[in-house]
C-alpha cells in the first residue's frame, strides 16, 4: 500500500517519470496560418460550393425541367433505401439459415448433456447415500433393538 505524505519533498515527476506536470501545463501553439487552412477555408468553400449549386438549380429550372428533378431527386431518395434494405434482407436470410443449422444441431447435443447431468445426479445420489450410511444404520440397529426389549403402544387396535 503507497502512502502519500503531502508534507513532504517528494516530487511527482520523481516518483512516476512519465508524468510531468511542466510538460503538459505547456500551451502548445498551433503554426501560423494552420486554423485558417485547416478550419476557416474548408467551411467557407464548402458554403459557396452549396450556394452555387442552389443558384444552378433555381437558374436552371424552366417548365420541363422541373419534371426532370422531381424524377432525379426520387431516384437519388430511393437508392440509399434500396440498398439498406438489401443489407437488411441479408441480415435476416442469414438469421433464418443459422437458425435452422441450430434447430438440427441442438437435439443431439442436448442429449448429450442431458446424459451427462442424469450421470451427475447419479453419481451424487450415490454418493450421498454412502456418506449417510454411517448415521442411519447404527441408528436403525439401535431402534430396533430397543424395540425388542420394549413394548410401545401399536399404532393400530385389534377388536
Amino acid at each position: 500500500m503507497i502512502k502519500l505524505i503531502y508534507n513532504s519533498s517528494i516530487n511527482l515527476g520523481e516518483l512516476n517519470p512519465c508524468y510531468n506536470i511542466g510538460i503538459m501545463a505547456e500551451e502548445k501553439r498551433s503554426p501560423a496560418g494552420s486554423s485558417f487552412w485547416q478550419i476557416i477555408f474548408p467551411a467557407i468553400a464548402g458554403t459557396i460550393f452549396i450556394l452555387l449549386i442552389c443558384v444552378w438549380v433555381v437558374i436552371g429550372i424552366g417548365a420541363g425541367n422541373i419534371s426532370r428533378f422531381a424524377e432525379l431527386s426520387t431516384v437519388l431518395l430511393i437508392i440509399p433505401v434500396l440498398f439498406f434494405s438489401l443489407v437488411i434482407l441479408v441480415i435476416l436470410a442469414a438469421c433464418v439459415v443459422l437458425s435452422v443449422k441450430m434447430i438440427r444441431g441442438l437435439p443431439p447435443i442436448t442429449s448429450r448433456i442431458v446424459e451427462f447431468i442424469d450421470k451427475i445426479r447419479d453419481g451424487v445420489s450415490r454418493f450421498s447415500e454412502i456418506i449417510v450410511q454411517p448415521v442411519i444404520r447404527p441408528s436403525a440397529y439401535l431402534k430396533g433393538f430397543r424395540s425388542i426389549f420394549t413394548r410401545e403402544k401399536s399404532r393400530y387396535e385389534i377388536d
